[in-house]
């Protein structure tokens, strides 16, 4: 309490004491007196208390789910074409104390646990449950905690250090002035969590997450900086499957167990890093690991501005934790990867794609039927949107056959009669190719429009107003379409 709220408190007292010597003066001013002096200190002593709900879990990663090279369109080069797929811990939200619903989280989050989030002042709250088949904890770097929940296993350490399989612990933490962002830092920044029993083990399993804290009023409810339009976390770490199961101290990497990924991902298999012309991105940087991880990440096609400096080179540490800002102008897909050329050859590459601002489309797929029917049951609907009827619609159609795979389709699919604005038609095809049991989504997109008074609508980037169809209707949607495979075969 500063010298401004004792005046504040001594002039209650010096209230009460002349109320108590008049019985002219009401009750109410005595309550007002009082609710005047919590209101004034409320912004001092309170904040609002965020609750999470994250377990510890064994799961199989995939390095690399689509099997290839995405990137360059080609095999996952030697030796990594081996073996993709390990057994790692993972941590995973869920919505209550029941840990029975997942909480989604974004897909480029990849191996990441969740965002936890704070503003100055907050309490945040996180209900631990380790269903690892060993012991974990959870330790965070930047917040405020008492010896119970510092989450970190040596002489001393409080109950929180080691959760053992099965139990559960809740961790307190205070995002304190110190935990948020400095006089020259931008309105947020990000911070780390991991589990702290056997570290080394357990950051390659994969057990870490990003905490992300806000200056005092400068959070939206639900933590996000309120002066960016997007956020992204990234995280740059070398996983070396080599330690598994753990092997004297003079073990020595070999190259087919170093991972070099961003997000748990290789070789361009990082999905869905996906900004809008216009926006300012806030990109949240972590590194990880042992002395082999000195990273620098790049943006291929954009800047970001990095204390005051423009840069598109960022230097990374084992342990980092920096926070850049980039005004997405420059519309396309491209390239983002660790500057240091073996990283690079490894795999720690991947892509991030600006759409560009978008404008109505004049058509709108709205159904699409390929898998279970007969030979000749192939068909999409789609409606005019636009208010000009449509002599000729040539459309682009792809196909997905692994979760960041897409090829591209060589058949024709199109209408050449007048379509009247807001009027629907339905396309058909009987191709057997249409009905591959390899095929998990159709993707259409406008490709061609002439408008009956001669105008004509062509896209700016591949894929604008696309929509997929999926085989399996659960799958999550694509806000941003990968970079396209060729069915040519793979190069030499």
């Amino acid at each position: 309490m500063n010298q401004r709220d004792v005046g504040k408190w001594k002039r209650l007292f010096s209230c009460r004491s002349t109320i108590r010597s008049n019985t002219k003066i009401s009750s109410c001013l005595r309550a007002f007196c009082l609710l005047s002096l919590l209101v004034s200190l409320t912004p001092v002593c309170f904040g609002t208390t965020r609750q999470y709900y994250v377990a510890a879990e064994d799961a199989d990663w995939d390095y690399a789910p689509s099997g290839r090279d995405l990137l360059h369109d080609m095999r996952l080069p030697m030796p990594w074409n081996a073996k993709t797929k390990f057994r790692k811990t993972r941590y995973v939200e869920y919505s209550d104390a029941t840990f029975s619903k997942r909480k989604p989280q974004p897909a480029w989050l990849g191996i990441l646990g969740p965002i936890i989030r704070a503003e100055v002042g907050d309490t945040v709250v996180v209900e631990f449950l380790n269903r690892s088949a060993l012991p974990h904890s959870m330790h965070p770097h930047g917040l405020h905690y008492d010896k119970e929940s510092e989450g970190s296993l040596y002489a001393g350490a409080g109950p929180g250090a080691r959760v053992p399989a099965t139990g559960r612990f809740t961790y307190r933490w205070t995002a304190d002035k110190k935990s948020g962002p400095g006089p020259n830092d931008a309105s947020s920044k990000v911070w780390m969590y991991h589990s702290h029993v056997e570290e080394e083990l357990e950051m390659n399993e994969g057990l870490m997450g990003p905490i992300i804290v806000c200056g005092k009023g400068k959070c939206r409810p639900d933590g996000s900086a309120k002066d960016v339009d997007r956020e992204l976390v990234v995280s740059f770490q070398i996983f070396d499957q080599g330690i598994y199961p753990p092997e004297s101290h003079s073990h020595i990497a070999r190259d087919q167990d170093l991972f070099h990924t961003i997000n748990g991902f290789v070789f361009g298999n990082l999905p869905e890093l996906a900004l809008r012309e216009g926006e300012k991105v806030r990109w949240y940087l972590l590194a990880m690991g042992s002395e082999k991880d000195l990273h620098t990440p790049h943006w291929h096609g954009e800047t970001v501005t990095n204390y005051g400096r423009n840069t598109d080179v960022i230097e990374l540490l084992p342990a980092s934790m920096v926070t850049v800002d980039m005004i997405a102008d420059n519309p396309g897909t491209w390239l983002f990867h660790c500057q240091v050329a073996d990283h690079m050859e490894a795999g720690m590459m991947a892509t991030y794609t600006i759409q560009a601002k978008p404008r109505s489309c004049p058509v709108r797929f709205s159904s699409g039927k390929f898998w279970g029917g007969a030979k000749s049951d192939f068909q999409i609907q789609l409606t005019n949107t636009s208010e000009k009827t449509i002599s000729r619609l040539d459309l682009g159609a792809e196909t997905f056959v692994g979760p960041s795979d897409v090829r591209p389709f060589y058949g024709e699919w199109g209408w050449s009669q007048p379509l009247q604005s807001n009027h629907s038609v339905t396309l058909r095809k009987d191709d057997e190719l249409h009905n591959s049991s390899g095929i998990q989504g159709w993707v259409f997109y406008p490709n061609h429009i002439l408008f009956s008074d001669g105008t004509v609508w062509g896209p700016r980037q591949r894929g604008e107003c696309f929509t997929v169809f999926w085989r399996d209707e659960q799958h999550p949607d694509v806000t941003v379409l990968p970079p396209p495979q060729l069915d040519a075969g793979d190069p030499d």
